[in-house]
């Protein structure tokens, strides 16, 4: 029996599991990885995840207003896709980052403290 070494590595898994740590950042760096290779119809879904992750990442460094055009651009490209997209379980993620969006769009209005603010995970379907 041959042994093919590692198995390959799913790039798409790594960003989702940084992104569930709250690594934002390093998802987003991950994700984009799989974007560049991606020639179909998944490269814009991959798009807006990166982008929802470039979004927590500015609320993490302070940067409100950042965060919420990237989540409101991020989600609206996930919105395009079927809630089950890569096996991931989008409707929920659309929920949550829509809910954490309001928080901050409170928090710059002056309503809300940041304390408010729940990261949302990214659940995959089996």
């Amino acid at each position: 029996m041959a042994d093919d070494g590692p198995p390959a590595q799913d790039p798409v898994a790594d960003g989702i599991r940084l992104f569930n740590e709250g690594y934002f950042f390093e998802a987003h760096e991950v994700l984009e990885d799989a974007w560049h290779v991606e020639r179909g119809a998944s490269r814009r879904f991959l798009q807006g995840l990166i982008q929802v992750c470039a979004g927590f990442h500015h609320f993490q460094n302070g940067n409100p207003s950042g965060a919420v055009a990237l989540l409101g651009r991020g989600a609206d490209k996930i919105r395009e896709y079927p809630p089950d997209h890569l096996g991931v379980d989008a409707g929920g993620l659309l929920r949550d980052v829509d809910a954490a969006r309001a928080r901050i769009e409170g928090i710059l209005r002056g309503e809300e403290s940041s304390a408010s603010v729940a990261f949302p995970t990214i659940r995959r379907r089996a």
